[in-house]
């Protein structure tokens, strides 16, 4: 039981429970450029889209304790809320799709205080408002360990939505931010001898890993960057950079993937704490970037646009003919190393 008191969830119920969230939930209003009919307060919400946008539609969960422990404050929950939204984001972003109306489904032990469940929803409707969207429903149910799972609606221009297949030989391959400072806050726990070896960064460093991991930035903007600069093949970095690519890979026409090591965008310290390690922290996961794919002329400026936008974006490797995914590290290539997360272990 966290310090601080206050009801939990099962000694007000359902409908207290309702109550508490009611305030964060649009019952109608403009979203995603089109008109959020019927909200949260009927067995289903009605949403009309533009007419002249496709709807891209994206469902993701946390479980306790396989994606995050259970909170010890409302500030750790609120982190919760952010992170469960956010992830779905992402996946719009990677299809260059906006979002709209966003449905939130909470699997609760009655022993979670009310104070949480506010603070997760405070969050997400602060990335809500952020990202132009809204909460418009839900369901909510009880049980043993949380399972929480949101819903997303969003729009995109059928032309433009970016999509996994297509890449071709020859083709170069490029990715938003930096990647490995999620990864590195997990590794981080279970190797405290990391930290002396970060110098008198390290606090920041740690900071920033932390951050990457708990309230991760859903590349919206740069999802509608890509498609204006002709774009059309990208996912976002969820799994890990390995994984992740090589489902590129796979679904193109390219029967190889060559990464160049030295053109990795990696986060500030991690080449430090792990310098022996370094490429595996990077494949890690959960960096919730994009990985994006075109002729090398076109790829070159979808990253100078987007560094008008203030993100960095650097190319990183080629498709080619050769056979499967490979890392050219000082000269010598490699297998990508086998890293990343994959449900069921495959």
């Amino acid at each position: 039981m966290p310090a601080g008191g206050g009801p939990l969830v099962g000694d007000v119920g359902e409908l207290g429970l309702l109550d508490a969230i009611r305030p964060y939930l649009a019952t109608s209003g403009g979203v995603a450029g089109g008109v959020l009919t019927i909200g949260a307060g009927d067995d289903a919400a009605a949403w009309e889209p533009p007419s002249d946008r496709a709807i891209v539609t994206t469902t993701d969960s946390l479980v306790e304790e396989v994606h995050f422990h259970r909170p010890t404050d409302p500030g750790v929950a609120g982190d919760v809320g952010w992170k469960l939204l956010a992830v779905s984001f992402s996946d719009l972003a990677a299809m260059a799709a906006l979002p709209g109306p966003a449905f939130i489904s909470l699997a609760l032990p009655p022993e979670w205080p009310l104070a949480w469940v506010d603070a997760m929803y405070r969050e997400m409707a602060r990335l809500c408002q952020e990202h132009g969207a809204v909460i418009a429903g839900g369901n909510i149910t009880s049980a043993a360990a949380a399972v929480l799972t949101s819903t997303c609606l969003g729009v995109a221009e059928p032309s433009r939505i970016l999509r996994r297949d297509g890449a071709r030989p020859g083709w170069a391959l490029a990715v938003t931010g930096r990647l490995g400072g999620a990864a590195a806050a997990l590794r981080l726990a279970h190797d405290p001898d990391a930290v002396p070896r970060l110098g008198a960064a390290g606090e920041e460093a740690q900071a920033a890993w932390r951050a990457r991991l708990r309230r991760p930035e859903p590349r919206l903007s740069a999802g509608a960057a890509l498609t204006a600069a002709g774009i059309r093949v990208a996912l976002d970095v969820s799994d890990g950079l390995y994984v992740d690519a090589g489902r590129l890979l796979g679904a193109g026409g390219a029967g190889g993937l060559l990464l160049d090591a030295a053109a990795l965008p990696v986060e500030v310290g991690v080449r430090e704490a792990w310098p022996g390690a370094w490429l595996d922290v990077v494949g890690g996961g959960e960096d919730y970037e994009l990985l994006f794919a075109g002729p090398p002329e076109m790829v070159d400026r979808a990253c100078r646009a987007l560094g008008g936008q203030g993100l960095e974006a650097v190319r990183i490797g080629t498709f080619d003919e050769g056979l499967g995914e490979r890392v050219l590290v000082d000269g010598e290539e490699r297998p990508a190393p086998a890293v990343g997360h994959l449900h069921f272990g495959g």
